[in-house]
């Protein structure tokens, strides 16, 4: 199968990407995980048990389950994943999902020298005990679980450079083979699988822009490749190829990093919003695998609000915003205020085919009311290194108004939407999370709060829609499209079936006729 990055590293706990994911799904399992409609059912977890006051989750597991190098897999690499993360020494952009465990966040700021709610019972129980009730919790131990016997010796500080990142021992469906630097990761068949041994001997994953993957499954030379939408037409007309859309229940947007001076001021962020015409990106570039978003909540996802605030193609109220904001048109008709003209850079990244004519669109329909856009294209990998900065130390940073300016990124739920809180909340500004904008607003924070007690779906639901609304007056994101995902696959490849989950969600299942 195809991608347009190659993955970064494949310990699933360091900021994982979705070039990462393709991969590690093969590689690890996950305590829980969830199905094609959301639900969440048993992965290393056969089943499991909530006291009657909702605070205590005891998982049981799966019996029998080894690591690909034979050592057995035991409630004990449960806890060690969990209260890895935890750590006062970890930055890999998971700590909110274990954060609200007893004693996470005292361990977290170094207070302790455990998480005294993560208790094992035996091999193969392991409970964990809340602060208060969480609705989220259960979604979100969607994650893959490490060899404690491997990493217990590494700091969590030091996993970035550890060589376990490229050579990965778990307990999936697949094994880890093999790694060409910039070329292809190979997996091979664990015929040992505690769910039943994979139909298929390997899969090799390769890496290259979409039109050289696009060729060479042309070719035969691949089986599986993300299509380009505006290739899907010729990719039918082949009498080899099987055309699938999946919907990843995603968002296309433009983000901005609001230490600029520039986005500070929200009538800016909102001046770019209503001058850019959503319609046109959607019907030029994507066509009938797209929809306009007013929402950074996914359209097809419960969490979503069709009554945000939007903002409608209209350059008159862009140039008024901006003017309201004090910049004035110069002789070269560009705005500025305080003799800073209004340039800034976007990031664009390469090997998504629509994102890269989109950032085109948007630097001509910016550059329309007067603001001066650069476009700088990268390779996602690079981008990241912007948005979650390292120090000299190699650690993790906070951003600074220097790291970038804006970046268009596309963002997927998982599972629940309370992900969306490591974006928003201001206590998950990096190295604690995601926040890479530096969106802080006390009535977001509370709103996450909310949501996370609330096990009633409606009400929860409701303040979703709260969540959405005050993001999109805010705008600290202008979200852009949704899109399903194309792929093609060889007519010789059966089960293939990807959806918001990943390409290789379900590759065990997949074998050739």
């Amino acid at each position: 199968m195809a991608q347009s990055s190659e993955p970064g590293n494949l310990n699933p706990l360091i900021y994982a990407t979705t070039s990462d994911t393709n991969v590690t799904h093969m590689i690890f399992d996950p305590l829980v995980k969830p199905d094609d409609k959301l639900n969440i059912i048993g992965g290393l977890a056969k089943s499991w048990d909530v006291s009657e006051d909702g605070l205590t989750y005891t998982f049981h597991l799966n019996e029998g389950v080894k690591w690909h190098d034979g050592t057995p897999f035991t409630a004990n690499d449960v806890a060690f994943t969990f209260s890895s993360i935890a750590s006062s020494s970890y930055d890999g952009g998971a700590y909110s999902r274990v954060q609200p465990v007893v004693g996470a966040e005292d361990f977290h700021a170094g207070k302790a020298d455990g998480v005294s709610g993560i208790k094992v019972v035996d091999d193969n129980t392991i409970a964990f005990t809340l602060a208060k009730p969480n609705a989220s919790f259960i979604a979100n131990l969607f994650i893959g679980i490490l060899p404690e016997h491997i990493l217990k010796d590494v700091s969590p500080a030091d996993w970035a450079k550890n060589d376990f990142n490229r050579n990965p021992i778990g307990t999936g469906p697949f094994k880890f083979a093999k790694w060409e630097t910039g070329q292809y990761i190979e997996v091979d068949a664990n015929p040992d699988y505690f769910g039943g041994a994979p139909k298929l001997d390997k899969v090799i994953t390769r890496f290259g822009d979409a039109n050289t993957m696009l060729a060479a499954f042309m070719n035969n030379e691949i089986d599986i490749v993300p299509v380009p939408a505006d290739q899907v037409a010729g990719v039918k007309s082949l009498g080899f190829a099987e055309v699938k859309a999946a919907n990843d229940l995603s968002v296309y947007y433009v983000g901005f990093n609001l230490l600029n001076g520039f986005f500070k001021d929200p009538n800016v962020r909102k001046a770019l919003a209503y001058a850019t015409d959503k319609n046109l990106i959607v019907s030029s570039i994507i066509g009938e695998y797209g929809e306009v978003s007013d929402d950074l909540f996914p359209n097809a996802h419960w969490s979503h609000n069709p009554d945000v605030t939007k903002y409608p193609f209209d350059v008159a109220k862009a140039k008024q915003l901006l003017e309201e904001a004090g910049f004035k048109l110069n002789s070269g008709g560009i705005y500025e205020k305080d003799g800073k003209e209004l340039k800034f850079t976007l990031n664009v990244p390469t090997g998504k085919v629509e994102r890269e004519k989109t950032g085109a669109l948007l630097k001509q329909q910016w550059g329309a009311i007067g603001v001066n856009v650069e476009i700088i294209s990268l390779d996602f990998s690079t981008l990241v290194t912007k948005l979650l900065p390292t120090g000299s130390d190699g650690k993790q940073r906070a951003v600074t108004a220097e790291d970038y300016d804006a970046y268009i990124l596309g963002f997927g739920v998982e599972v629940d939407p309370d992900e969306y809180r490591s974006y928003f909340d201001s206590a998950f500004m990096p190295p604690n999370g995601y926040n890479f904008v530096n969106y802080s607003n006390p009535a977001i924070d509370e709103l996450f709060d909310k949501e996370l007690s609330q096990t009633n779906q409606e009400e929860r639901t409701a303040t979703f829609h709260e969540i959405a609304k005050t993001l999109s007056d805010d705008q600290p994101w202008i979200p852009i499209y949704g899109q399903k995902t194309v792929f093609a696959s060889n007519t010789k490849i059966d089960g293939f079936n990807p959806d918001f989950r990943g390409v290789s969600f379900n590759a065990r299942e997949w074998s050739l006729k």
